[in-house]
Protein backbone atom coordinates (compact mmCIF):
# COMPACT_ATOMS: atom_id res chain seq x y z
CA UNK A 1 0.00 0.00 0.00
CA UNK A 2 2.94 2.16 1.11
CA UNK A 3 4.56 1.89 -2.50
CA UNK A 4 1.31 2.76 -4.40
CA UNK A 5 0.86 6.31 -2.79
CA UNK A 6 4.46 6.49 -3.51
CA UNK A 7 3.94 5.76 -7.03
CA UNK A 8 1.07 7.83 -6.93
CA UNK A 9 2.35 10.93 -5.68
CA UNK A 10 5.36 10.53 -7.52
CA UNK A 11 3.23 10.29 -11.04
CA UNK A 12 1.04 13.30 -9.73
CA UNK A 13 4.03 15.02 -8.78
CA UNK A 14 5.77 14.27 -12.10
CA UNK A 15 2.25 15.74 -14.34
CA UNK A 16 2.21 18.94 -12.21
CA UNK A 17 5.88 19.51 -13.13
CA UNK A 18 4.87 19.02 -16.83
CA UNK A 19 2.15 21.28 -16.77
CA UNK A 20 3.57 23.89 -15.52
CA UNK A 21 6.84 23.98 -17.84
CA UNK A 22 4.13 23.28 -20.53
CA UNK A 23 2.55 26.78 -19.26
CA UNK A 24 5.50 28.48 -18.54
CA UNK A 25 6.66 27.74 -22.34
CA UNK A 26 3.09 29.03 -23.31
CA UNK A 27 3.58 32.37 -21.12
CA UNK A 28 6.99 32.67 -22.29
CA UNK A 29 5.92 32.39 -26.71
CA UNK A 30 3.27 35.19 -25.54
CA UNK A 31 5.43 37.21 -23.86
CA UNK A 32 7.61 37.18 -27.09
CA UNK A 33 4.96 37.80 -29.07
CA UNK A 34 3.97 40.76 -26.75
CA UNK A 35 7.66 42.22 -27.24
CA UNK A 36 7.72 42.00 -30.90
CA UNK A 37 4.49 43.46 -31.43
CA UNK A 38 5.51 46.16 -28.87
CA UNK A 39 8.95 46.93 -30.94
CA UNK A 40 7.10 47.03 -34.20
CA UNK A 41 4.68 49.60 -32.72
CA UNK A 42 7.51 51.49 -31.12
CA UNK A 43 9.47 51.44 -34.33
CA UNK A 44 6.90 52.70 -35.94
CA UNK A 45 5.92 55.45 -33.53
CA UNK A 46 9.41 56.50 -33.96
CA UNK A 47 9.79 56.79 -37.26
CA UNK A 48 6.13 58.64 -37.53
CA UNK A 49 7.78 61.25 -35.17
CA UNK A 50 11.01 61.35 -37.77
CA UNK A 51 8.96 62.31 -40.32
CA UNK A 52 6.56 64.92 -38.75
CA UNK A 53 9.83 66.69 -37.98
CA UNK A 54 10.78 66.68 -41.10
CA UNK A 55 7.60 67.27 -42.89
CA UNK A 56 7.61 70.46 -40.39
CA UNK A 57 10.11 71.63 -41.12
CA UNK A 58 9.60 71.16 -45.12
CA UNK A 59 6.11 73.21 -44.66
CA UNK A 60 7.53 76.10 -42.56
CA UNK A 61 10.09 76.84 -45.30
CA UNK A 62 7.85 75.72 -48.50
CA UNK A 63 5.32 77.92 -47.15
CA UNK A 64 7.55 80.24 -45.79
CA UNK A 65 5.06 80.39 -42.01
CA UNK A 66 5.96 82.71 -39.56
CA UNK A 67 7.11 79.94 -37.42
CA UNK A 68 10.80 80.02 -37.86
CA UNK A 69 11.14 79.90 -34.07
CA UNK A 70 9.86 76.19 -34.33
CA UNK A 71 12.88 75.63 -36.87
CA UNK A 72 15.32 74.54 -33.79
CA UNK A 73 12.49 72.69 -32.12
CA UNK A 74 11.66 70.54 -34.59
CA UNK A 75 15.20 70.13 -35.80
CA UNK A 76 16.41 69.31 -31.87
CA UNK A 77 13.70 67.13 -31.89
CA UNK A 78 14.62 65.13 -35.06
CA UNK A 79 18.45 65.12 -33.93
CA UNK A 80 17.09 63.19 -30.71
CA UNK A 81 14.86 61.12 -32.47
CA UNK A 82 17.56 60.32 -34.89
CA UNK A 83 19.68 58.89 -32.25
CA UNK A 84 17.50 56.23 -31.44
CA UNK A 85 16.81 55.01 -34.85
CA UNK A 86 19.55 52.41 -34.41
CA UNK A 87 18.74 50.96 -30.75
CA UNK A 88 14.32 50.72 -31.99
CA UNK A 89 16.06 47.96 -34.46
CA UNK A 90 17.55 46.04 -31.50
CA UNK A 91 15.17 43.56 -31.47
CA UNK A 92 14.66 41.37 -34.79
CA UNK A 93 11.20 41.45 -36.09
CA UNK A 94 10.34 40.77 -39.24
CA UNK A 95 6.85 39.11 -39.57
CA UNK A 96 3.76 41.05 -38.38
CA UNK A 97 3.01 44.49 -39.92
CA UNK A 98 6.50 45.91 -40.63
CA UNK A 99 8.32 47.65 -42.99
CA UNK A 100 11.92 46.67 -42.00
CA UNK A 101 13.35 44.69 -44.49
CA UNK A 102 15.55 41.90 -42.54
CA UNK A 103 18.46 43.41 -43.98
CA UNK A 104 19.09 45.52 -41.61
CA UNK A 105 19.93 42.52 -39.16
CA UNK A 106 22.06 40.55 -41.69
CA UNK A 107 23.95 43.60 -42.79
CA UNK A 108 23.57 45.13 -39.26
CA UNK A 109 26.99 47.31 -39.62
CA UNK A 110 25.97 49.00 -42.81
CA UNK A 111 22.87 49.80 -41.43
CA UNK A 112 24.80 51.29 -38.32
CA UNK A 113 26.44 53.22 -40.51
CA UNK A 114 23.32 54.72 -42.18
CA UNK A 115 21.91 55.57 -38.77
CA UNK A 116 24.94 57.34 -37.87
CA UNK A 117 24.58 59.24 -40.77
CA UNK A 118 21.74 60.37 -40.37
CA UNK A 119 22.40 61.23 -36.72
CA UNK A 120 25.31 63.70 -37.92
CA UNK A 121 23.06 65.53 -40.57
CA UNK A 122 20.07 66.08 -38.04
CA UNK A 123 22.65 67.55 -35.90
CA UNK A 124 24.40 69.53 -38.38
CA UNK A 125 20.73 70.41 -39.29
CA UNK A 126 20.08 71.63 -35.68
CA UNK A 127 23.27 74.10 -36.28
CA UNK A 128 21.85 75.07 -39.70
CA UNK A 129 18.60 76.15 -37.95
CA UNK A 130 19.79 78.29 -35.66
CA UNK A 131 21.64 80.38 -37.79
CA UNK A 132 17.89 81.41 -39.82
CA UNK A 133 19.40 81.61 -43.04
CA UNK A 134 16.91 79.93 -45.14
CA UNK A 135 19.35 79.06 -48.18
CA UNK A 136 21.75 76.80 -45.81
CA UNK A 137 18.48 75.29 -43.97
CA UNK A 138 17.68 74.31 -47.50
CA UNK A 139 21.03 72.48 -48.56
CA UNK A 140 21.09 71.18 -44.98
CA UNK A 141 17.71 69.81 -44.98
CA UNK A 142 18.17 68.15 -48.49
CA UNK A 143 21.69 66.53 -46.85
CA UNK A 144 19.26 65.09 -44.23
CA UNK A 145 16.55 63.88 -46.50
CA UNK A 146 19.20 62.03 -48.19
CA UNK A 147 20.44 60.35 -44.89
CA UNK A 148 17.14 59.40 -43.56
CA UNK A 149 16.29 57.76 -47.10
CA UNK A 150 19.26 56.29 -47.32
CA UNK A 151 17.87 53.25 -45.08
CA UNK A 152 14.83 53.43 -46.93
CA UNK A 153 16.74 52.02 -50.25
CA UNK A 154 17.96 48.55 -48.58
CA UNK A 155 16.17 48.48 -45.64
CA UNK A 156 12.85 49.30 -45.66
CA UNK A 157 9.99 47.27 -48.24
CA UNK A 158 9.12 48.89 -51.07
CA UNK A 159 6.25 51.29 -50.93
CA UNK A 160 3.91 48.60 -52.98
CA UNK A 161 4.99 45.90 -51.16
CA UNK A 162 4.38 48.56 -47.44
CA UNK A 163 1.95 46.71 -44.89
CA UNK A 164 -0.04 50.08 -44.96
CA UNK A 165 -0.68 49.85 -48.16
CA UNK A 166 -2.06 45.95 -48.04
CA UNK A 167 -4.78 47.18 -45.37
CA UNK A 168 -2.17 47.66 -41.99
CA UNK A 169 -3.00 51.13 -41.57
CA UNK A 170 -1.67 54.65 -42.48
CA UNK A 171 -1.60 55.91 -46.22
Amino acid sequence: MHSIRIALTTGIAAALLVTAIGVAGAASAQDAAKADEGAIKYRQSLMESVGGDMASISNIMKYGLPLTGNLVVHAESLAAHAKLVSTAFERKVTAGQTDAEPAIWAKADEFKEKTKAFETETAKLVEVAKTSDPAALGVQMKATGKACGGCHDNFRKPKEESFKRKGGGGE
